[in-house]
């Protein structure tokens, strides 16, 4: 479980990490807090999976392997050797609020400084093209490539990158969800989140999906997943637009990554969310192999007026990072949930 100084994650590039070091928050109603220094109390355990994946299209033979995280972690350890890869380590705290458990974590100064270090040299050019040589785990396909996050907060955090430039707001088409399917095969405890566009906390125009290989988002652990397969439920806890859709996790992987190309239609459509010009509105997906939830966005941060907070797709499974421990306190005093429907649409 989380520990109070522990590397917990990573954005997909050094603008995401902007986040940390300009988001601020303040809130009412401070639920109970304290320090993680293990699983936060009524944090359960749950398996399976998923990840997002529409029907495959010919591409490169890849190599069949049953579990990408020893690449993953053989790269990201001779990266770190060569001072390629900043692992940033974070300050992790368990918030109860509603009977609900949630990871509001905060960088750890010394994070904070080497952070502002590097985004004072960067060019602000585009990370992925050309991506960072040490950065690159594996070819997935013609289509896509495997890489590291430079500045990791998870461990084993990976991404599906497109080779030649795709906008994360446009639609996902088959290849996405197959490099997707081929990045969590064999990994039944990997996550999948994707940030469709600016104003659903994406930090980064060119189209990339986040893969968390092992890593546990609170909230999730009441997903209604053993519902029926395809059929559209609602979170009890969420009082905004949304929708999830489990999974039949045992399926073969081509089935699977079918009945997932539904699901994510059939999201996406229950919330009303068309594409216009080739481009969607702004929207996250948060998965496992046993379910896909969509959330449609209506602004991109949180703010009171005086503090701000982006919010991504991990939040809604219950992580949410702010810039310091100063913050937390307002964070929970405005409620948690409520920053969630502040940036989302409010359900009828």
């Amino acid at each position: 479980g989380p520990s109070t100084k522990q590397s917990i994650g990573q954005t997909s590039t050094q603008s995401e990490y902007l986040h940390w070091t300009q988001g601020s928050v303040t809130m009412k109603g401070m639920g109970r807090l304290s320090v993680a220094s293990g699983r936060p109390q009524g944090w359960r355990p749950f398996a399976g999976w998923a990840t997002l994946c529409l029907p495959t299209q010919r591409a490169r033979e890849v190599p069949m392997t049953t579990d990408w995280t020893p690449s993953i972690r053989a790269t990201a350890q001779a990266a770190q050797a060569q001072g390629a890869m900043v692992p940033l380590v974070s300050d992790i705290h368990a918030v109860q609020q509603e009977g609900l458990d949630f990871l509001v974590a905060h960088l750890s100064s010394l994070s904070l400084k080497d952070l502002a270090k590097i985004l004072q040299q960067s060019s602000g050019a585009n990370p992925f093209l050309p991506y960072e040589p040490a950065m690159f785990v594996a070819d997935l396909s013609d289509t896509h490539v495997l890489l590291l996050n430079k500045f990791p907060i998870f461990p084993d955090h990976a991404m599906a990158v497109t080779r030649r430039f795709m906008p994360q707001t446009g639609e996902l088409e088959p290849s996405d969800f197959d490099a997707l399917s081929r990045s969590v095969r064999g990994m039944p405890d990997a996550v999948f989140m994707f940030n469709g566009g600016k104003g659903a906390g994406a930090s980064q125009p060119h189209r990339h999906a986040h893969i968390l290989p092992s890593h546990r988002l609170p909230l999730m652990g009441h997903f209604p997943f053993d519902a029926a397969p395809c059929s559209i439920q609602q979170v009890p806890f969420f009082r905004f637009v949304h929708a999830l859709v489990p999974l039949d996790a045992q399926l073969p992987e081509a089935e699977w990554a079918r009945q997932l190309q539904d699901a994510v239609q059939a999201g996406l459509t229950h919330c009303g969310l068309e594409p216009h010009l080739g481009e969607l509105p702004p929207y996250n997906l948060l998965g496992t192999r046993r379910g896909v939830l969509v959330v449609p966005r209506r602004c991109e941060h949180w703010s009171d007026g005086t503090h701000s907070l982006s919010i991504h797709a991990l939040h809604f499974g219950g992580w949410v990072g702010v810039k310091g421990p100063d913050q937390i306190g307002p964070v929970c005093e405005a409620g948690l949930m409520r920053v969630l429907e502040a940036v989302t649409q409010p359900r009828d």
